[in-house]
């Protein structure tokens, strides 16, 4: 049984696992996890939200993202996102961390451009990308 996300979507983050794999077929993504020899292919809602994972970005942050681009209420993004990054930390695919607070001149992860006041954020390019 998968539990609820113990964090602070407002605060925090969540990254992959470093020794998981992954890629992009067709925009769906697909995660490997050597040490169980499980597969995941996501759904595309599920695939974006992955690609989401930077460690910057909080989860309300992400959340308020996809509510905007699909045209959905937010509670029904958390609703929906949150039991689905619970079942990645249980799955040991992902780790919840504090959400990194970093000068962007400084920040590994490219910066998102700002348009008509809105920063948008940048998709994760897979590991071997």
């Amino acid at each position: 049984m998968t539990t609820q996300f113990a964090g602070d979507p407002e605060l925090d983050a969540v990254l992959a696992h470093a020794d998981v794999s992954w890629f992009v077929i067709d925009a769906e993504v697909v995660v490997h996890e050597p040490l169980s020899a499980s597969t995941y292919a996501l759904d595309p809602v599920a695939s974006v939200l992955w690609q989401c994972l930077d460690g910057v970005s909080s989860l309300e942050e992400i959340f308020v993202d996809i509510a905007d681009v699909i045209g959905v209420e937010h509670d029904v993004v958390v609703a929906d996102c949150l039991p689905v990054i619970s079942s990645w930390i249980e799955a040991d695919i992902a780790r919840s961390v504090r959400a990194a607070r970093v000068d962007a001149t400084l920040s590994p992860v490219p910066t998102s451009p700002t348009f008509a006041g809105r920063t948008w954020r940048r998709l994760v390019d897979p590991p071997n990308a």
